[in-house]
C-alpha cells in the first residue's frame, strides 16, 4: 500500500497543465479515489483549529462533502483516462488542490 501512495505521490508530482500526461490524469483519479478519506481529518484539523468549540461541526461537514467530491472526481478521472488536463477538473470549479495532500491543513495566521 505504501508503495502504491509513494508511486501516485511520484505519478502526480507537479501536476500543471503544460505537464499534463494521462498517467498524471490517471494517477490523480487512482489518488483521489484510495486517500480522498484525508479531506475528512484535514478539515476536521483546519476548523477545529480557526473554531476551537464549534470546528468540529463544519469541519465534519466539509471533509465528508469533500470526501465525495473525491471519490467523484477520481471515477471522472479514471473514466475518461486522464484526458482532463488541470484547470478543467471538477477540483477547479470547487478550488480545491487537485490531491488531497495539497490542501492546507492549518489555518494562515492571522494579522494582529
Amino acid at each position: 500500500m505504501l508503495g502504491i501512495v509513494s508511486w501516485l505521490m511520484g505519478v502526480t508530482n507537479g501536476a500543471h497543465a503544460g505537464d499534463h500526461t494521462l498517467l498524471k490524469g490517471l494517477g490523480r483519479g487512482v489518488a483521489n479515489l484510495v486517500v480522498g478519506w484525508l479531506e475528512i481529518p484535514q478539515c476536521l484539523t483546519y476548523y477545529a483549529v480557526e473554531y476551537p468549540v464549534i470546528g468540529v461541526v463544519p469541519g465534519a461537514l466539509q471533509g465528508a462533502g469533500m470526501t465525495v467530491v473525491r471519490a467523484f472526481g477520481g471515477v471522472i478521472d479514471l473514466v475518461t483516462v486522464g484526458y482532463l488536463a488541470p484547470g478543467n477538473t471538477v477540483y477547479d470549479a470547487v478550488e480545491e488542490p487537485l490531491l488531497p495532500w495539497e490542501g492546507a491543513w492549518l489555518p494562515t495566521q492571522r494579522g494582529e
